[in-house]
């Protein structure tokens, strides 16, 4: 990376998006401001510094109303700065713009898509429970044995995938119950 550009770290917008917002915030008092979503954080770039509040939504947008979508926000002070995917995206504002979600019922709205967002994942853990039963019944009927180790490498990623996964729906679930 070069002197004008630095990655920085998230703890995950399921866990600590608030922290992530404040700490992008006060990045870019300090000139480092959000230019993307880089792997498990953000990419700043180098530029004057400013005074900037930030905000996440999670919405999923087709791409031929995303600039109807990044409009509502433009009225209310809101840049657009970088998305992830269809359904993930960062605004900017001044200090003192008044705030996208303002008021309870839409702030749970914007949990409630966020949750929405995260259960067809849930597929995953569901499949890699799956394969672990086919496993344990290709070995009590002596199947080959490449198919039982086959399953077995398939399940443990199928792990791997899962335990974020499912973290990461656990704690967009707390963040809804605790936001009602």
């Amino acid at each position: 990376m070069g002197k004008h550009t630095k990655y920085i770290s998230s703890g995950g917008l399921a866990f600590t998006e608030r922290g992530d917002m404040r700490k992008l915030s006060r990045l870019s008092a300090k000139g480092w401001h959000l230019e993307a979503f880089a792997f498990l954080g953000y990419r700043l770039r180098k530029g004057e510094p400013r005074a900037l509040e930030y905000v996440v939504d999670y919405h999923r947008v087709a791409p031929d109303e995303m600039d109807d979508y990044v409009g509502l926000f433009k009225a209310g002070g809101w840049t657009k700065v970088c998305s992830i995917g269809a359904d993930i995206h960062i605004f900017s504002a001044v200090p003192g713009t008044k705030p996208i979600y303002s008021d309870k019922e839409t702030n749970l709205e914007k949990y409630r898509r966020s949750v929405r967002n995260l259960q067809p994942l849930l597929l995953f853990p569901l499949v890699t429970i799956l394969l672990f039963v086919i496993r344990y019944i290709a070995n009590e009927f002596d199947a080959p044995r490449f198919l039982g180790q086959s399953l077995q490498v398939i399940g443990t990623l199928g792990i791997v995938l899962s335990v974020p996964i499912l973290m990461t729906y656990a704690a967009s679930r707390l963040r809804l119950r605790r936001a009602s």
